[in-house]
């Protein structure tokens, strides 16, 4: 059955890069050490202290960029993107917005069941940031306690940042599933999800006709979600929510 409106859907992907160290100081990025333990006074942003740059974390991000057939410029810097959230030291995130390290590129994607034809997923840009740190929100009955945890802080990660060209949540599932195969088969990330290497945040929104005229809903951005079954099953949900609406 044909539906009455057009589903418009964009990701960006945020990818832990396989470094041993965070992107602007020595302290390790291995998983799973006690709370607060691997910092230092650049990560938690004390007075004073300055950052210097990976070397790697640069070089796995352009073999990235290549395997998804990016636009490398001559020239690329950092931004401050300012915000507070209690796991963000600094109180901004060391990022890349005006001149990313990587643009227009593309993802092929297919499905080998016919669901859809195959069609480049064309990526805006891919570019360098740090990591905020972790909140762990203790919901047991009778206690409202929300702890951080900072080791996290200021681990490399690339967000891939896709244009708005996936029509539903199966095509969203697919790319997410090409695009992990790829990260990992060049190396560049585990991509272990459940440990938060590959997080997805989804831009949907629905274009449809009215009175001749084309409307389209306001976009609504599906934030943090770390695996494929969560994206396309909140996707399906946001689509018949907007159309409700």
């Amino acid at each position: 059955m044909t539906q009455p409106y057009a589903t418009i859907i964009g990701l960006e992907v945020h990818v832990q890069l396989a470094t041993a160290s965070k992107l602007f100081c020595r302290c390790s990025t291995q998983f799973g050490a006690a709370p607060n333990t691997q910092t230092c006074p650049v990560c938690i942003g004390l007075p004073g202290s300055l950052p210097v740059m990976n070397r790697r974390a640069f070089e796995l991000s352009l073999q990235t960029a290549v395997a998804l057939n990016c636009n490398i410029p001559e020239f690329t810097k950092w931004d401050r993107k300012q915000y507070f959230y209690p796991d963000l030291p600094k109180g901004y995130q060391i990022s890349q917005f005006a001149l990313p390290m990587s643009a227009d590129g593309y993802l092929e994607i297919s499905d080998s069941k016919d669901r859809f034809e195959t069609k480049q997923i064309r990526i805006l840009r891919a570019h360098l940031e740090e990591d905020a740190g972790k909140s762990v929100h203790d919901e047991v009955a009778g206690k409202a306690d929300s702890e951080i945890d900072l080791n996290r802080t200021g681990t490399p990660l690339l967000e891939i940042v896709s244009e708005p060209d996936m029509r539903s949540a199966l095509e969203a599932r697919t790319y997410l599933q090409e695009l992990k195969l790829l990260l990992t088969y060049i190396g560049v990330s585990d991509c272990n999800m459940q440990e938060g290497s590959l997080r997805v945040d989804a831009n949907v929104n629905l274009h449809l006709e009215k009175d001749n005229q084309r409307i389209a809903t306001p976009i609504v951005e599906i934030k943090n979600m770390n695996s494929f079954r969560a994206v396309e099953r909140a996707i399906d949900y946001e689509v018949l929510r907007q159309y409700r609406v």
